[in-house]
């Protein structure tokens, strides 16, 4: 096409548009040259995201985190998925509990934990477990989420459960407990798996010994699950990380049950030889043992530290499996 040809169709546009505005519409209002008719269209003052059309108990839901989080989960070199034990966690249709570690490095935590969901939601896909399998559900601090550019809207939409997590604080211990209790209800009917790192804001505090900052919110969790359920699986998820990439370790389940008001731990990762010398004792041949003190089984209002005892135990010893998984690394990178 020459210019004197493309001038002349130019023009011929503008032409047009001058003959059909204004434009006039219902209740006389008029379009005057030079508005946009798409934004002069009255819009709602809060449209609809297009993710919150998705109906969360559907395959599409679960398609939309897994896509949205691949393409921003960093490469992990380590994750122990020959052991069978995501496939176990795939099969078994059971919700649990994912307690996680916190290193030095929390930026990296949060990351690796994004993986390891996309991951197990992936695995959910290719079974075809996607419409029924339990939706993944993270304690997240209320500021962090806040801070985001929707207001952490899309997230909580994904999972995340906003949590006053902060140290010393007061406000917000009323909607913590109403949080919770939804929660708690959720994984009674197996709706759910829970993800939180049983530190919470005293993770800052990289000094102390994780027996000093292994708060009992989890183990309070367990103990009103077990008021309703036979029992409930605890499984360590742990970090470790380097400046080349890092390691995802899959732990032992700890199954939590009751019976005639007697509370029983399974033997979790007692098998690991990162695990603590005493209580290993206490399972040996046994599959699961009573939570006793000094021979008889622990008062129902004192069970909560003890539970507490036994999963940082399982959470110390598997933070150490990760850290021998990243060291002995083949280096190949596993991507999502």
């Amino acid at each position: 096409m020459n210019s004197k040809i493309t001038i002349a169709f130019v023009n011929a546009r503008n032409v047009i548009y001058n003959m059909i505005l204004p434009i006039f519409i219902s209740e006389n209002k008029i379009y005057t040259k030079g508005q946009s008719f798409r934004g002069s269209v009255p819009l709602p003052n809060n449209p609809i995201p297009a993710y919150k059309k998705l109906e969360v108990n559907s395959v599409d839901y679960i398609k939309y985190i897994y896509q949205k989080f691949r393409r921003v989960c960093y490469e992990v070199f380590e994750i122990n998925v020959e052991t069978g034990k995501l496939q176990n966690i795939v099969h078994s249709n059971e919700p649990r509990i994912f307690i996680m570690n916190h290193t030095k490095n929390q930026s990296k935590d949060i990351n690796a934990a994004k993986f390891f969901n996309t991951l197990l939601y992936r695995e959910y896909l290719y079974q075809s477990k996607a419409k029924t399998c339990p939706r993944s559900r993270v304690l997240a601090n209320t500021g962090v989420l806040r801070n985001t550019k929707d207001k952490g809207e899309e997230l909580e939409w994904m999972g995340a459960i906003p949590i006053n997590a902060g140290l010393g604080a007061k406000d917000g211990k009323d909607q913590n407990k109403a949080t919770l209790k939804k929660l708690i209800q959720e994984l009674i009917k197996g709706n759910i798996n829970l993800f939180l790192f049983p530190e919470g804001a005293l993770a800052v505090l990289t000094f102390l010994p994780l027996k000093y900052k292994f708060q009992p919110g989890v183990s309070s969790i367990i103990k009103k699950v077990l008021e309703e359920k036979e029992h409930i699986r605890v499984t360590p998820l742990c970090f470790a990380h380097s400046k080349k990439g890092s390691a995802i370790h899959i732990g032992e389940d700890i199954i939590f049950s009751k019976k005639e008001g007697i509370y029983y731990s399974s033997r979790g990762n007692v098998d690991s030889k990162y695990f603590d010398k005493d209580l290993q004792k206490l399972y040996e041949n046994k599959e699961s043992v009573a939570i006793t003190e000094n021979g008889l089984p622990v008062d129902i209002n004192r069970i909560v530290p003890f539970i507490s005892g036994i999963l940082m135990k399982n959470l110390e010893c598997c933070t150490k499996e990760a850290k021998f998984d990243l060291k002995n690394s083949s280096g190949e990178v596993f991507k999502l």
